[in-house]
């Protein structure tokens, strides 16, 4: 660590990682330790019921794109590389719930593709406990944004338990609008696809951005 001129240790940025970190995409074997870290952003958000599915999925060493075609499904983990221990995760998907209403509703198939494409929700994010306010979590979310961009998609939500002040700050800080409890997040539409909403669980909120 730095020093400053009076002498003082100085200050880490809180988004620059440290460089025993590295971030990256998931590889086959890695199922169990991520969904183990992501169940921890998962506590209070009703049952966790993709973790099976998650853990094969990340194991069959993807790419990962929904049954439309398109949309992305991105794991990352944060590795600490002098133990190779996987210290953070995020996951990313495209809105599976939104698309499963328009498709009941008879959405067509280009429809559904395009919107597939279009968004990407933040499923999980976590960091292990020893390992917080080092950037970590930043890191993961700015690398999701970059490769969801990457494959075309324009808007990014998720959703947090209301009012959880920490988790509002840190959304915010990173460019999001945090939608206050209950409220839904409308997707903004396009030329193929119209807008279509997202709402929360019971006693959470929303939080959303452009990408």
């Amino acid at each position: 660590m730095g020093r400053s001129k009076a002498g003082k240790p100085r200050r880490r940025r809180p988004d620059k990682l440290p460089d025993n970190i590295q971030i990256r995409e998931t590889r086959r074997g890695e199922g169990q330790a991520f969904t183990e870290l992501a169940a921890l952003a998962m506590e209070g958000h009703g049952d966790f019921d993709d973790r099976e599915p998650m853990c094969e999925a990340i194991d069959a060493e993807g790419p990962f794109t929904t049954q439309f075609g398109t949309g992305r499904f991105v794991f990352l983990v944060a590795e600490h590389t002098p133990t190779a221990r996987i210290v953070g995760v995020s996951s990313s998907i495209p809105p599976l719930s939104v698309l499963g209403g328009m498709e009941r509703d008879g959405a067509d198939p280009v429809t559904l593709g395009a919107t597939a494409m279009a968004y990407a929700k933040l499923r999980a994010l976590a960091v292990a406990d020893d390992y917080r306010r080092q950037g970590i979590a930043s890191a993961l979310i700015t690398r999701a944004m970059a490769i969801h961009r990457e494959h075309r998609a324009f808007f990014m939500y998720g959703q947090f338990t209301a009012e959880d002040t920490a988790l509002a700050r840190f959304y915010r800080r990173h460019g999001f609008t945090i939608h206050a409890p209950g409220e839904p997040v409308i997707l903004p539409g396009g030329s193929r696809y119209r807008d279509v909403g997202a709402s929360p669980l019971p006693g959470e909120q929303m939080f959303s951005r452009p990408i």
